[in-house]
């Protein structure tokens, strides 16, 4: 069966070749060094993200009228991993914070005027995004939020802090999420959340790095708001309800770092394959011996089911269903099976396996990342054990 039946077997149009195509040929603009350069020293790969801007690639989900291709989540997830399978590492990291944290919450909850305003400039690359989201006592506990937005005559007065979000030193706006009621005044504690557009280099907003030991094109902050002021126009969808308008954001999200995983995983796998049919050790291929070949071929048979998962997720947040279930699993399965490749493709390389040189030791790292974030592999189980199997609350 060709690539194109396939496709249109999982019901794609003949458009996502082209998708594919296109691609691929920009992922082949760029090499291991730049990559590499990216990743390390935080060049801004701004090259490539106008490439991507041309291609149509930044506005996949984004309404036509608003200049976007109208697309959505499977089309968006399909650029991800062509790109990261073909070495474009941290790209997933890099859709995920601008058109997904961005254009995507807009796009489903913006106002007419914030649409107007943003979401034109997010598709051709002039605008980048970040999101303020995680603290250092909430992590997944989304609730229990410490950062406060107190309602005043003329907006909002923003206090708290965040904790490990990438790339605010290039966003030109934030997605901020804030509690607007105490959890003790709302029925439910998942209730007086709201979210907010906000802008970094205001005043109010100080930021600082965190030291990781993890290549990836955006660095970590921690962002601390004091009495920061926000106009009243700044609150994006309904006041209140923003958790639950969070998880249209948070849906796409978790595909879209799948996606990359798997991506991720056959880009180091290929190159394990190619180092195996060329390393000879006692007369013979290292990739002729079955203690190399059927561990790649299982981790490559794990990426391909991962992959249907990733489809299935993104075809139903595309038809309006209720992706959490398929969203969780794709993540989990995805970021699961992409770090076993990666993992076994530096074990296939042996010492050079940690030698910059052949860009798998990166990719492995990357990879241990993916298991935490966008939501760690703990939660998409307790997800699936609770919510899809009905088993008791553990959170």
């Amino acid at each position: 069966m060709t690539s194109e039946a396939t496709s249109m077997a999982f019901g794609e149009g003949p458009e996502y070749e082209l998708i594919r195509e296109t691609a691929r040929e920009i992922a082949e603009r760029y090499d291991d060094d730049y990559w590499q350069r990216v990743n390390h020293e935080q060049v801004d790969p701004s090259e490539f993200w106008q490439d991507c801007a041309t291609a149509g690639f930044l506005g996949t989900a984004v309404p036509e009228e608003y200049g976007g291709e109208g697309m959505g989540i499977q089309a968006m997830t399909t650029i991800v991993q062509t790109l990261a399978e073909h070495g474009c590492m941290g790209v997933g990291m890099l859709f995920v914070v601008t058109p997904v944290f961005g254009s995507i919450t807009l796009s489903r909850n913006g106002t007419a005027e914030q649409k107007e305003a943003y979401l034109p400039k997010l598709v051709d690359g002039e605008m980048k995004f970040c999101m303020a989201l995680t603290e250092p006592k909430a992590g997944h506990n989304t609730p229990n939020l410490d950062t406060f937005a107190e309602e005043t005559d003329n907006g909002f007065v923003v206090n708290g802090t965040k904790q490990w979000i990438s790339g605010v030193e290039r966003a030109d706006k934030m997605l901020l999420v804030a509690r607007t009621k105490p959890v003790a005044d709302v029925d439910r504690r998942t209730d007086g959340i709201t979210l907010f557009l906000a802008d970094p280099s205001d005043d109010g907003i100080d930021y600082q790095p965190l030291d990781t030991g993890i290549p990836a094109p955006e660095n970590q902050y921690e962002i601390n708001f004091d009495d920061y002021h926000l106009d009243s126009t700044a609150v994006i969808g309904e006041r209140d309800n923003g958790l639950y308008q969070l998880f249209e954001t948070v849906n796409p999200e978790r595909l879209v770092g799948a996606a990359n995983a798997i991506g991720s995983g056959k880009c180091a796998l290929k190159r394990a394959i190619e180092y195996a049919k060329t390393r000879e050790v006692f007369g013979s291929p290292i990739g002729s011996h079955q203690a190399i070949q059927h561990p790649i071929a299982d981790k490559w048979s794990k990426l391909e089911a991962a992959e249907m998962l990733v489809k299935k997720g993104a075809w139903t947040v595309d038809n309006g269903g209720d992706a959490g279930a398929a969203a969780n699993m794709a993540k989990l399965r995805a970021s699961e099976s992409g770090y076993e490749a990666c993992d076994f493709a530096v074990q296939t390389h042996g010492g050079n396996g940690v030698s910059t040189e052949y860009f798998v030791v990166d990719l492995w790292k990357a990879a241990r990342l993916g298991r935490i974030a966008p939501g760690s592999s703990q939660m998409m189980r307790n997800y699936i054990g609770e919510s899809v199997l009905g088993m008791p609350r553990s959170y």
